[in-house]
C-alpha cells in the first residue's frame, strides 16, 4: 500500500489532518435559529408544527406559516451525541424488531423517555405529514406515533418511475400527486384553521432555489484536483438544506462556505494539511453519524470523498417564475424523480456520469441495514461500475445510527484491502 508518511519531532507518524474551511465554525448560528424557533413554535399555542421527513417539500409547510420539526434530524442528532444506541435499545425493548430502521427506533426511544432536544428529543407536533418516496417506513412509523401522540397524520403516497415508465404514464402521475396536495391543504385547514398563503409559498420555493443553486455551485467546486472540500464537511454543512430551505440565516452560511471553497480552489489548495490526495472517492449513502470520524480515518490514506449523492440531493432545481399551478406539477415531479427514487437503469447512468464529472478512483457503497431504498440494487450498481468504468467498489455493510453494526477492526482491514486495489489499478 502506498501511503506517505510524516515523521513528527519524536520520531512519530505526523497523522493527515482535513482542513476545514474559515466559516465551518458558523454552522452553529443556523443550527442555533433552528432550534431556537422549535422550541418557540412548540411553546406558543398559536403557533403550528408539523413533524415531517426527507423528500417532503417543506415549502407547503412555510406556506401555512408551520414550522417543520424532522424526526431524521433529531435521530442523528442523538447518534452525534452518543445517545442513539441507548434510544435504539429502549425501543427494542418495547417489542420493536432489531431488523427496524434506526432512524424509527432512536425516535420511539426519544418519545417514550421524553429525552431533552439537544440530546436528540423532538417536541409533540400539531400535525404530521410523510410521504413514501425516498423512504418506505415512513409512512408507518409516522402512523403510530400519530396514533400514540394523538395527532392527525397525512400520507402522501408517491408513484414509482421504473423502468420504461413513459412520459404519458409521468404525467398522469403528476395529476395524481397534485390532487394530493389539494388534499393536503384541507387537511391543514381542517386541523390547524391555517389557509395556504400561495405568495409566501411560492417566495419560499424561491429563496428555496437560492440556497439550492448555491449548494451545486459547491459542487462543481469539488470537481477540482485537489478536491477543496471534502463529505467529512458536507455531512454537517448540508443541514439548512435539510430542515430550513430558502431561511436567510442559512442562505448566509452556505455563501460564506461556497465563497472559501472558491477561494480554496483558486489557490489550487485541496483539503488534506499536507501532501496532494491520492485517492478520490464516491460514497454512496447515509453517512455512520455516530462515527464520522470515519471520512477523517480515509485522510490518513490520502483518500478523499469528493462526492456523496446523499448530501447532493438535497439541492434539486426548485420551481421559480411559475405561477400557482405550474408550481405544484414541477413539485410533485421533484418528489417522484430524486437520486434516491431512481430505478437500476437512471441510478447506474447517474453514478457513472459522477465517476467520470469527479475524476473517482473508487467507490465506496454503504449497504445501510437501516435504509433498503438506497441499499436495493447494490450489486448491480458494483458491478456496472466496476465494468464501465474500471475502477474498484467496495460494499460495506453498516448502519446510519445503530453503533452495533460497525467494527473498527473490520472496517479497518477492509479499507486498507480497498486502499491497495485502488493502488494496483492507478498502475495499470
Amino acid at each position: 500500500m502506498n501511503r506517505k508518511k510524516t515523521e513528527s519531532p519524536r520520531g512519530e507518524e505526523e497523522p493527515i489532518k482535513i482542513k476545514t474551511v474559515e466559516h465551518a465554525k458558523d454552522l452553529k448560528w443556523p443550527m442555533i435559529w433552528y432550534f431556537l424557533m422549535g422550541k418557540l413554535y412548540s411553546a406558543l399555542p398559536w403557533k403550528k408544527t408539523a413533524w415531517t421527513c426527507a423528500g417532503f417539500p417543506l415549502e407547503l409547510l412555510i406556506g401555512f406559516d408551520i414550522f417543520p420539526l424532522h424526526p431524521e434530524n433529531m435521530a442523528t442528532v442523538a447518534a452525534a451525541q452518543k445517545q442513539s444506541q441507548r434510544l435504539i435499545e429502549h425501543a427494542e425493548s418495547m417489542g420493536y424488531s432489531r431488523d427496524l430502521c434506526s432512524y424509527c427506533k432512536t425516535n420511539f426511544g426519544a418519545v417514550d423517555t421524553g429525552i431533552k432536544m439537544s440530546l436528540g428529543g423532538i417536541a409533540k407536533p400539531d400535525i404530521i405529514t410523510c410521504t413514501n418516496t425516498i423512504c418506505d417506513t415512513h409512512w408507518k412509523w409516522f402512523q403510530i406515533q400519530a396514533e400514540k401522540l394523538k395527532v392527525p397524520i397525512f400520507v402522501f403516497d408517491c408513484p414509482k418511475i421504473v423502468s420504461g415508465t413513459d412520459e404519458r404514464t409521468i404525467e398522469g402521475y403528476i395529476n395524481y400527486m397534485v390532487e394530493q396536495f389539494y388534499d393536503f391543504f384541507d387537511f391543514v385547514k381542517k386541523h390547524t384553521g391555517r389557509e395556504l398563503n400561495i405568495e409566501k409559498m411560492i417566495r419560499a420555493s424561491d429563496e428555496s432555489e437560492r440556497m439550492s443553486v448555491i449548494w451545486r455551485d459547491i459542487y462543481e467546486y469539488r470537481k477540482c484536483v485537489p478536491s477543496p472540500y471534502s463529505s467529512a464537511e458536507t455531512s454537517a454543512s448540508f443541514f439548512p438544506l435539510v430542515v430550513m430551505p430558502g431561511v436567510k440565516q442559512g442562505i448566509k452560511f452556505l455563501k460564506n462556505i461556497r465563497d472559501d471553497v472558491r477561494r480554496r480552489a483558486e489557490r489550487g489548495e485541496g483539503t488534506l494539511t499536507r501532501g496532494e490526495e491520492r485517492y478520490r472517492l464516491l460514497f454512496e449513502g447515509i453517512p455512520f453519524w455516530y462515527r464520522m470520524r470515519f471520512m477523517y480515518e480515509l485522510a490518513q490514506y490520502r483518500a478523499v470523498v469528493t462526492y456523496e449523492p446523499y448530501t447532493f440531493s438535497f439541492a434539486p432545481p426548485k420551481p421559480v417564475g411559475l405561477g400557482y399551478a405550474e408550481s405544484l406539477r414541477k413539485v410533485a415531479r421533484i418528489m417522484m424523480d430524486l437520486p434516491y427514487s431512481y430505478n437500476l437503469e437512471k441510478r447506474i447512468r447517474y453514478f457513472e456520469q459522477a465517476v467520470r464529472d469527479y475524476h473517482i478512483d473508487g467507490v465506496i457503497l454503504h449497504e445501510n441495514l437501516s435504509c433498503r431504498p438506497s441499499s436495493t440494487g447494490m450489486i448491480d450498481l458494483k458491478s456496472a461500475i466496476q465494468e464501465d468504468c474500471g475502477i474498484p467498489v467496495l460494499i460495506v455493510q453498516c448502519d446510519m445510527n445503530d453503533p452495533r453494526a460497525y467494527s473498527d477492526a473490520q472496517m479497518k482491514t477492509r479499507i486498507e484491502s480497498f486502499i491497495e486495489v485502488m493502488e494496483k489499478n492507478r498502475k495499470k
